[in-house]
């Protein structure tokens, strides 16, 4: 930790070092300050001024203008419900408008008299999704029938609306009813080459706010606000220098992993992605990035308060035990680069170690427990930018070069592009051994994508697959039994899925129909046992942390099935309709009923598998 801190402080003295020199040499001529580019996540290297982000499905696919609505965010395959999608790269170049000639209009005249260039936004709102939402997720069954429950059809968004392959690289399905507010202000420093940056960035959840449960936390939160210091170290490259990014609330963008859907060290309890396991409040944190052409590095740390057993008192002798606990800092600690040694490959590597307070178990109790690991992926593609998550992003809102979050789809007609990327996680999990009174053991939980995306002309097809053991998936407990790891004799089978999706842009018409399936194994825990003389076995089916099945005795898991095919007629440049069918088959799902044969006792059955529904929504973003 002290070698860290060390390194850190190094990092700031190159920040600093400017103004040491400008007090000791004569100031030379006065130089229009750079632009500084866009920080990145520990994806790639830092965009464009107006980095162009994963374009959305809800605008219509057509060539980006500067007054282009901001639209849903997915880099990933490409959602037939949601519509085309294509990830952007930081190397892509930018989307938004040269600054006009007009001094009263471009970035001097903007900064002096606070106008905007022509066709940005004016507004401090970013990222506005209102959207209507009506159907079914399941009009076979009866409300009650099945779990979770489904109600008719009704008005809103539902979680059975969303299928396990739908926007992989999103923590948003893309029906959410919110916007962000984003107070953003960017001015050259009075040395050279210095630029500074800061961002207060709010999530209005506007879906959240209309529940009335009286939740502001759920409804209004921080979504990534910043400070950043940006000093320019090449000489004609502007995008050279090394960075500062300090962020006083919360860490939740900073991230490991690359594709969202398998990342790591977030900080939101609320969607059980926290890598600090029983956290009070949020996790703020610092991050130091170095940028140039074809390459970055990163490092990085983030702290939490974790309420842990701090030390045992044993005030009256061996029989007067006293446990005491209080909220103690926890670090992260956070590194990766990026290389680019060909113009059509990608190679990124990260890693990180996080404190996850104490155990709080008898036999253990008072020991550290940590996670630690790495990520790699590497990304062949050919007119096709890299894929980053826009969940990583910074937010700007810079009247000077505005910042297009959720570009829409563009088209060249007869040009083919492509896009393969693979990815391997994996962790160390520092828990106490479970066959072993008093003791601790490292337990491994990993997990890999494969994703690969075509367009030809208005054609786009995609093919996804992720691997993931059960270890993996309960990441963020940590662990299938909490702080515990798995017993010897305990069998598990890993997490697959596979999915292909397809979609279409007819131009005249404005009609994006598409069609999208796929096939899951779910993760296990299965344990064996002997009742009455006779050999059991019980296996619990684990979706996704938090949601689990526990099949009858003897049974094993099923494979699940999902398909849906989706029209999508845009409006107008803003608005959207979406009209859709799906099916799922999930013969996993079970219920607890009484016996028919004992009348008292209760039996675990199967519940229908199908689940047939429908829906349309229209959509507006700006």
């Amino acid at each position: 930790m002290r070698a860290f801190f060390s390194l850190l402080a190094a990092s700031l003295a190159i920040l600093a070092f400017p103004a040491v020199a400008s007090a000791q040499t004569p100031p030379a001529a006065p130089e229009p300050p750079p632009s500084p580019p866009a920080t990145p996540s520990p994806g790639g290297p830092p965009a464009t001024t107006a980095p162009p982000v994963a374009p959305s499905t809800a605008a219509p696919p057509v060539a980006p203008s500067t007054a282009a609505p901001p639209v849903a965010p997915s880099t990933a395959a490409p959602s037939p419900a949601a519509g085309p999608t294509l990830p952007t790269s930081p190397t892509t170049p930018p989307t938004s408008p040269t600054p006009p000639a007009d001094p009263m209009l471009g970035t001097a005249g903007a900064r002096g008299v606070g106008l905007p260039p022509p066709g940005t936004r004016d507004s401090s709102f970013m990222d506005t999704r209102l959207t209507w939402t009506f159907g079914d997720d399941d009009f076979l069954h009866k409300t009650g029938e099945l779990i979770p429950l489904s109600p008719t059809f009704s008005i809103g968004d539902r979680p059975q609306y969303r299928l396990f392959f739908d926007n992989l690289n999103s923590r948003f399905s893309g029906r959410e009813n919110l916007t962000h507010v984003v107070m953003y202000k960017k001015m050259p420093g009075f040395l050279p080459r210095l630029t500074t940056e800061a961002s207060l960035v709010l999530r209005f959840d506007l879906a959240s706010l209309s529940s009335n449960t009286g939740s502001l936390n759920g409804a209004l939160y921080d979504s990534g606000s910043y400070l950043r210091v940006f000093y320019q170290t090449g000489r004609t490259n502007e995008r050279e220098g090394i960075s500062a990014v300090f962020f006083p609330l919360d860490t939740d963008r900073f991230r490991l992993g690359y594709l969202y859907d398998i990342s790591w060290g977030g900080t939101n309890p609320s969607i059980n992605q926290s890598i600090f396991p029983r956290i009070q409040g949020s996790s703020p944190g610092l991050k130091i990035q170095y940028d140039r052409d074809k390459f970055y590095a990163f490092a990085g740390f983030k702290t939490a308060t974790i309420v842990q057993p701090q030390k045992v008192l044993n005030p009256g002798g061996e029989n007067d035990v006293e446990t005491v606990r209080v909220g103690e800092t926890n670090f992260g600690f956070l590194g990766g680069i990026g290389v680019d040694p060909h113009e059509h490959v990608r190679f990124d590597l990260g890693g990180g170690i996080f404190q996850q307070g104490k155990f709080d178990l008898d036999d253990v109790r008072g020991k550290a427990i940590y996670t630690y690991g790495g990520a790699v992926r590497v990304v062949v593609h050919d007119k096709m930018p890299v894929p980053q998550s826009v969940d990583f992003r910074l937010y700007r809102n810079d009247p000077a070069a505005p910042q297009i979050l959720f570009a829409p789809e563009s088209y060249r007609r007869g040009e083919m592009a492509w896009s393969v990327s693979a990815e391997l996680d994996a962790l160390g999990q520092h828990l106490k051994d479970f066959d072993e009174p008093g003791a601790v053991k490292d337990q491994l939980a990993y997990a890999s994508a494969l994703q690969a995306v075509l367009k030809a002309d208005y054609l786009r097809v995609s093919v996804s697959g992720i691997f993931r053991n059960l270890n993996f998936v309960q990441r963020n407990v940590p662990g299938f039994i909490p702080f515990q790891t798995l017993p010897e004799n305990a069998k598990t089978d890993p997490e697959l899925f596979g999915a292909v999706a397809a979609d279409y842009y007819i131009e005249p018409l404005h009609l994006t129909p598409g069609l999208g399936a796929g096939v899951q194994l779910p993760a296990t825990f299965r344990s064996e046992f002997t009742e009455g003389g006779i050999q059991a076995s019980r296996t619990t089916v684990v979706r996704q942390q938090g949601d689990e099945s526990i099949l009858p005795y003897n049974k094993e898991r099923t494979a699940i099935f999902q398909a849906r095919v989706s029209v999508r007629w845009d409006l107008s440049t803003i608005l959207s309709a979406l009209v859709w069918g799906q099916w799922v088959r999930d013969n996993n799902g079970t219920l607890v009923v009484r016996d028919p044969t004992e009348g008292t006792a209760s039996l675990r059955v199967f519940q229908s598998p199908n689940r047939l529904g429908a829906g349309m929504s229209l959509q507006a973003r700006f």
